[in-house]
């Protein structure tokens, strides 16, 4: 079960023939499994070769927040994992998606949960708790100017439940943007076992998506 980051850790696979073979760098994780874990990876090339990795964290006991590392010798070794602390996970994590625009600019989606007032989150706030029991909503497209080594929230994509995301540089010819590709849900039907899950567990509710949203992100 997913229970603490340590359990989870992240690694690469590696083909030097265009994908006919592939062997495993990293073997004993990124950074040789020294770091606050890694899974649900996304990997860009900086300006200068260099490979980043942005991460998933489990964030079930651990802190809420997003790992990176970095390598700098085509992916065969990494550094160990450090939390990013700009960009925040819900309770349990979240995929998330990194892509870098022709000038290196980085652009990454992800939730930015909001706080949860559920009778449980409250319940466990008021015993001292320090898990945040935040779901996946408030998709949002971070910006880097430095390579990672910073972000700043660059756009609301959605304000309302979303979750899993994907981007994709939107080519050289075009100035500064990336297609967004995410999954999007409704606020379920008021049944009595609806409300009675959103009193009780707020956004922690499993969000089922009712469609996939495709948008244009300008830098």
């Amino acid at each position: 079960s997913q229970l603490y980051n340590n359990f989870a850790l992240g690694h690469l696979l590696l083909s030097d023939d265009d994908g006919d073979s592939w062997r495993l760098g990293s073997a004993g994780g990124f950074g040789g499994g020294g770091g606050d874990g890694a899974n649900e990876n996304q990997l860009v090339e900086l300006r200068d070769g260099a490979v980043l990795v942005n991460s998933r964290s489990l964030s079930t006991g651990s802190r809420q927040r997003r790992v990176q590392a970095v390598s700098r010798d085509a992916g065969e070794t990494f550094s160990p994992t450090a939390f990013v602390d700009e960009l925040p996970e819900p309770f349990n994590g979240c995929q998330g998606s990194l892509v870098a625009t022709h000038n290196g600019t980085l652009l990454f989606s992800h939730p930015d949960p909001q706080a949860n007032h559920g009778i449980v989150p409250g319940i466990l706030k008021a015993l001292g708790g320090s898990v945040n029991l935040t779901g996946r909503d408030h998709l949002t497209v971070w910006k880097s100017d430095d390579e990672g080594a910073s972000y700043r929230p660059h756009l609301l994509v959605d304000p309302g439940a979303a979750g899993y995301s994907s981007m994709q540089n939107a080519g050289e010819t075009v100035a500064e943007s990336a297609w967004l590709l995410y999954e999007q849900s409704d606020r379920q039907p008021g049944s009595l076992k609806d409300l009675a899950a959103e009193a009780f567990i707020g956004a922690l509710a499993v969000l089922d998506p009712d469609r996939i949203v495709l948008r244009r992100i300008f830098v």
